[in-house]
């Protein structure tokens, strides 16, 4: 073998060439018997973080070599578009997955099977190319690729053309993005999470480029698009590359708040951080929910006509009177006026907690019924039994009424009133800081029930004192609660991006601060780097994964 490769070199297959596509055929085979042992038995941590790195090496490697050109050309062609059209599909699939309520594993067989069709494809077209290179026969095949008509060269072109340009548009896009500041953009929600799959499709549709105009490969524009193509790839890695130091700040501002990290309980997370569980999506286990239980149906007033809801998550042996669960209530965001329980709220994080034996309830709470032009994804769409000319005195009203209601029906959930966490998300997060601290502090406990004892108060981007900028009002201290932050107020842990253009960083700062002057109770601000506004939308993304286990210790902690 070595003396074949060393005669290749005189024929133009090169050692180093064909060296290298032994290396990514190696990569693509342990890739794939890692898919299919993942298929039989998806382990959370499947050769830990080891396998994730052999896929993400394994999908580069293969992209790389369909770039040096080949006997097989069609293959190459084939190849590469199996890998932009699996950089769209696999993250979008990943996504509905781990929010359909029903869905309680939170994954797709379809993902998996997926990935091993593309490591596949790219074994056999790797060893076809070592083995064309082995066998000389790449002078001929040139010839025969020269010789193609000139209306197939053009085709070829043309579709170079058309794809170029809105690669080079969203490419500068995503650039800015990741190495500068948010212009605020709610497109930033599927940035920074799905980074690593946008640097994969960049690599794949340059190299597809250029293979397009393979006749013209020495020319100035295919030298810029490869070197386009590799740079915003390496871009998209950076906040794959930053997850270690943010894994050790997160530590070290954990620790500095509420102590040492708590590792032994059962179902808790092994790692902050398997590369793994980002690419096939994170597994969750079996559950009970109740879906669109009616807690609220208003008759007077502003409230006439809405009727709001909410889901349940119950443990599989939970939701009996004899059961005592600590209890999650999570709050949606979407500025006031838009948003839902269920998929819009990232329905894995109930599933994740669960799973560790929380009674999770994910609410509905009266929208404000402004126009949302702005502000019209599917995901952010709110039913019409929900909206009205509401403020945030409205909507902390509504959400006490919920723990009226909590208080009442506690058996009926297995839900210890006793041990209440509060979260939510923008929006959320503010209601969640203005009904958590609301309650603690017993200033508004005429519209929040007293007889739950909130232990916690977990806020993702907190948008406090924001909603005048909407035109939505309410009284000051609901509007912007960090002043009810007092010598009651909960322990609180605070999850934000530091690249967020919707809602500042420095909101979250002066909660932290809020805490830090005021309060006897820790508090803890964990930066997720380069993170955009609603940067757990992947939540099998690094910034939730990283957050999920901190948030699961700090939970248990004080519950």
């Amino acid at each position: 073998m070595e003396k074949q490769i060393a005669d290749r070199v005189k024929t133009g297959a090169s050692k180093a060439g064909i060296i290298l596509r032994m290396i990514v055929l190696a990569l693509n085979l342990l890739a794939l018997a890692g898919g299919i042992a993942y298929a039989i038995y998806p382990a959370p941590y499947l050769f830990w973080n080891l396998f994730g790195l052999v896929i993400l090496l394994a999908l580069l490697g293969g992209i790389a070599s369909a770039g040096f050109g080949g006997t097989r050309r069609y293959l190459d062609y084939c190849y590469l578009l199996l890998i932009t059209v699996s950089m769209l599909l696999i993250p979008i699939m990943i996504t509905l997955a781990s929010s359909d309520v029903q869905n309680k594993a939170s994954q797709n067989i379809f993902v998996v099977i997926l990935y091993n069709a593309i490591f596949l494809f790219g074994a056999v077209s790797v060893y076809l190319q070592i083995k064309d290179d082995l066998n000389d026969r790449i002078p001929g095949s040139e010839r025969k690729i020269q010789a193609q008509s000139g209306r197939f060269r053009i085709v070829k072109r043309l579709i170079a053309v058309i794809l170029l340009c809105p690669y080079l548009l969203f490419g500068f896009y995503l650039s800015y993005f990741l190495l500068g500041r948010s212009t605020g953009n709610m497109i930033e929600v599927f940035i920074s999470e799905y980074a690593v799959f946008w640097g994969l499709l960049f690599f794949s549709v340059s190299i597809l480029i250029i293979r397009l105009r393979w006749k013209n490969r020495g020319c100035v524009l295919n030298k810029i698009v490869l070197a386009f193509g590799i740079a915003v790839c390496a871009i998209c890695m950076v906040p794959l590359a930053s997850v270690p130091s943010m894994i050790r700040n997160a530590g070290a501002a954990f620790r500095e708040a509420f102590g040492e990290t708590i590792n032994e309980q059962n179902g808790f997370m092994r790692s902050p951080f398997s590369l793994q569980n980002y690419f096939f999506g994170t597994r969750t286990f079996d559950y009970t929910v109740r879906e669109n239980v009616l807690f609220y149906e208003g008759s007077t007033g502003a409230d006439t006509g809405i009727r709001l809801h909410f889901d349940a998550y119950m443990p599989v042996d939970g939701g009996n009177p004899q059961s005592r669960n600590p209890v999650l209530i999570r709050i949606h965001g979407g500025a006031w006026v838009l948003g839902d329980k269920g998929f819009s709220n990232y329905s894995e994080t109930n599933k994740h907690f669960v799973n560790l034996g929380y009674v999770v309830f994910d609410i509905q709470y009266g929208l404000n019924d402004r126009n949302t032009s702005y502000m019209t994804s599917a995901s952010s769409r709110a039913p019409a039994s929900v909206k009205g000319n509401f403020d945030i005195d409205d909507m902390v009203r509504h959400i006490g009424i919920f723990t009226m209601y909590l208080a009442e029906h506690a058996g009926e959930y297995g839900a210890d009133l006793n041990s209440v966490f509060i979260s939510g998300a923008s929006a959320g997060g503010q209601l969640a800081v203005a009904s958590a601290l609301g309650i603690s502090g017993g200033k508004y406990t005429d519209i929040l029930d007293s007889r739950l004892r909130v232990r916690g108060l977990i806020p993702f981007y907190p948008a406090n004192s924001l909603s005048p900028n909407l035109g939505i009002g309410g009284t000051p201290d609901l509007v912007d609660p960090v002043a009810l932050v007092g010598e009651d107020s909960p322990p609180c842990l605070i999850y934000h991006g530091t690249h967020d253009g919707i809602v500042d960083p420095k909101y979250a700062s002066i909660l932290q601060k809020a805490y830090k002057d005021r309060s006897g109770a820790p508090c803890a601000l964990l930066w997720m780097n380069f993170a955009g506004h609603g940067s757990d939308f992947y939540t099998p993304g690094y910034y939730n994964q990283v957050f999920m286990y901190y948030m699961e210790r700090f939970m248990y902690r004080y519950r």
